[in-house]
């Protein structure tokens, strides 16, 4: 129960004190996108952790992961709630703040649409969890990786919304390394695990950018 509400504790924390330092009310957005995020991974991968039975390049995935969660979690908060990154302030061009709840709500739904249609099957790294299954169904019909294309999202609307030449860019470029580094060996995983299921779902499925149409 700690941990749950934790993230929402910090979270509002974080809104009060930016709200007292005089934030533009526009980046407060970005912590109801957060809240939004967090409680999408909440909810739909209760009852994921099953035990793992293959797991590869553990220290580099939880250096990547980590590098990632300051990117997008701790820069974030230390601008709207502290003056350390107040150097690094610029004023947005018209139309940038407001273009960051639109892209973010686009990538919001991605994101939920991949957890709804990956279910049990979710691991936060590479690994291969007991009773996994190859799904291609869903989202995962349109994009072999749904969840990358809405946190590449989720962290444009980042780069738009927090007019800071530190925070904004980080979780972009934190993830784009992680994408970077990580996509060649996650689909030599699913080649390895799969077989030729995995490379005909590859062969006629793009990887970020949706297949429209039938």
């Amino acid at each position: 129960m700690f941990k749950t509400i934790l993230p929402y504790a910090i979270m509002v924390a974080t809104g009060g004190i930016a709200l007292w330092r005089g934030a533009p009310y526009a980046t407060l957005l970005f912590l109801l996108f957060l809240a939004s995020w967090v409680t999408v991974r909440v909810v739909l991968t209760r009852g994921a952790e099953k035990p793992v039975i293959e797991e590869r390049g553990r220290r580099r995935e939880r250096t990547l992961t980590t590098a990632v969660f300051v990117g997008m979690i701790i820069l974030p908060i230390l601008t709207l709630a502290t003056p350390l990154l107040d150097f690094a302030a610029y004023r947005g061009l018209p139309g940038q703040v407001a273009a960051g709840p639109a892209v973010a709500l686009a990538g919001l739904y991605v994101f939920w649409r991949s957890h709804e249609d990956l279910g049990k099957n979710w691991s936060a790294h590479l690994e291969v969890r007991e009773g996994h299954r190859l799904v291609t169904g869903g989202i995962y019909a349109r994009m072999r990786h749904p969840m990358y294309t809405a946190i590449f999202l989720i962290t444009v609307a980042q780069l738009l919304i927090l007019t800071n030449w530190i925070a904004g860019p980080a979780g972009l470029l934190t993830f784009l390394v992680l994408y970077m580094v990580r996509i060649g060996p996650e689909e030599q995983l699913m080649a390895d695990r799969f077989g030729a299921d995995w490379e005909a779902y590859a062969a006629r499925t793009p990887r970020l950018i949706p297949k429209l149409g039938a």
